[in-house]
């Protein structure tokens, strides 16, 4: 598919008009029917002209309430209603609103088109045939920074769209190694460097942690390292990439519920994420030396599973007291924040985890939930959250919960107390291994995909972070 920038109008299968409330269209694209039109947000209404063909009027709600998010919905509300129609090729009138003839609105527009003629039909027998070739951006005249834009915004969607494929593959088909393989593919596209650390690595390395966490399993667990360092930027430090890449977590012995059971393919979400933000970063080039990290395993029952009231020995060589196998992914990226320390020494620290039900809770399934140790990076962030549309909120680490995690017989358990705080708790564990390395967690468990459909999001993975992920590390 492919997208560009153009003056003149074509003859496409559909053209979009974006339009604020109470706002008519340019005189040229005055129809019937357009009295059941009112420009409410992401609202949509199909109407005919005889110059242009099919026309969708497209709601960008009221100008005062327009932002890079209302403006990513509601771009990807119409490219996914368009899919009805079957077009081969589409254009969005962008000459008439000068709110969207910015790069940044450009970048975001080309972004939310891309993300959303996204489809997963791996498995259907049936597929659901994606006619979409080409994309027009009609704007009154074309720059230099636009045409930046427009590949940008692109390319990054790619990336978020490669990373949902990844997390929406099924449990036995996504496994570690398939993780690792997805891995090798990026590495040898970009001519980045990998090495993966099997089971006799991992143990080496002294990660009890991980090794603990897929003891009930049969599927060997993965420990992925892929490094994006760009020449001029051999000799900083680089920011780490840590992503949760539990396959499938059934809970182990402490053992979850059967309904949604199916959903914890999602597990992974973070290790997808890392690696799309390593792959954008290198479409990019962008000029910040990159490492990831995707400690990947599955958490199973059987007679070898981690039992509660085990005490596993961490690769920092602290000792933790497993309470409830069911919270299993700080502890495999525990490890992997002293394996980034121990070699690459990083200026900053960033994982990607669906680690708690406790922040959906707090921040329901629109917020991700972030947690650092560094004041100066929270006006980064939330640059970044309003520029990309992917929302979260910055979240305490008061000093008074870490009593919780106290052990009687070894350093740490594994978690706090029941219902007290298990997102803030969580995140103080991962933080007694971080000690004073500049640091960020996401939680993405409420946003890292969703179990409905929505008018701008199929249901399956999000992509959340990817988009966040490069524009923040822009910003530093």
């Amino acid at each position: 598919m492919k997208l560009r920038l153009t003056k003149q109008l074509n003859k496409s299968d559909l053209t979009i008009i974006p339009l604020f409330a109470k706002k008519q269209p340019a005189e040229e694209f005055k129809v019937l029917g357009l009295q059941d039109f009112t420009g409410k947000a992401n609202e949509t209404h199909v109407v005919y002209s005889e110059n242009l063909g099919r026309m969708m009027l497209l709601g960008l709600g009221e100008n005062k309430n327009f932002n890079p998010a209302s403006l990513r919905t509601a771009i990807q509300t119409a490219v996914s209603a368009s899919k009805k129609f079957k077009t081969s090729s589409l254009q969005i009138l962008l000459r008439d609103l000068r709110e969207l003839q910015s790069p940044d609105a450009v970048e975001i527009i080309s972004f939310a088109a891309v993300f959303a003629s996204y489809s997963f039909n791996y498995y259907k027998q049936e597929k659901e045939k994606i006619n979409l070739e080409n994309i027009y951006l009609a704007v009154p005249r074309i720059t230099k920074a636009m045409e930046k834009a427009i590949a940008r915004g692109s390319m990054v969607a790619s990336a978020a769209n490669k990373a949902r494929d990844l997390a929406n593959h099924p449990a036995n088909i996504a496994t570690p190694a398939h993780l690792a393989q997805h891995a090798k593919l990026i590495a040898d596209k970009y001519r980045l460097k990998l090495k993966v650390l099997d089971a006799k690595d991992i143990k080496k390395e002294n990660m009890g942690l991980l090794l603990g966490v897929s003891r009930g399993s049969d599927e060997p667990p993965k420990f992925i390292v892929i490094e994006y360092l760009p020449k001029k930027s051999s000799n900083q430090n680089p920011i780490v990439l840590i992503g949760k890449g539990l396959t499938f977590d059934s809970g182990g012995i402490s053992i979850k519920p059967a309904e949604r059971m199916e959903e914890m393919k999602y597990d992974m979400c973070g290790g997808a994420t890392v690696l799309g933000i390593i792959e954008a970063a290198a479409q990019l080039k962008l000029k910040t030396s990159l490492v990831g990290l995707i400690p990947s395993a599955e958490n199973l029952l059987s007679g070898r599973a981690t039992k509660p009231g085990d005490i596993l020995t961490s690769m920092s060589g602290k000792t933790v007291e497993i309470i409830n196998t069911d919270a299993e992914g700080r502890l495999i990226l525990a490890d992997a924040i002293t394996y980034a320390k121990k070699h690459y020494q990083p200026k900053l620290i960033l994982d990607y985890a669906t680690l708690t039900g406790a922040i959906i809770i707090a921040l329901g399934d629109e917020l991700t939930g972030a947690f650092g140790n560094s004041e100066k990076y929270n006006q980064q962030l939330t640059k970044a959250a309003k520029a990309t549309g992917e929302k979260l909120w910055l979240m305490p680490l008061p000093n008074e919960y870490q009593d919780q995690l106290k052990s009687q017989i070894a350093d740490l358990k594994n978690t706090g107390d029941k219902g007290l705080g298990g997102a803030i708790t969580a995140s103080l564990f991962l933080l007694s291994f971080v000690d004073k390395t500049p640091w960020i967690h996401f939680d993405i468990a409420g946003t890292a995909w969703t179990v409905k459909s929505r008018p701008h999001m199929p249901a399956g993975a999000s992509g959340w972070g990817v988009y966040h992920g490069i524009k923040f590390l822009e910003n530093l």
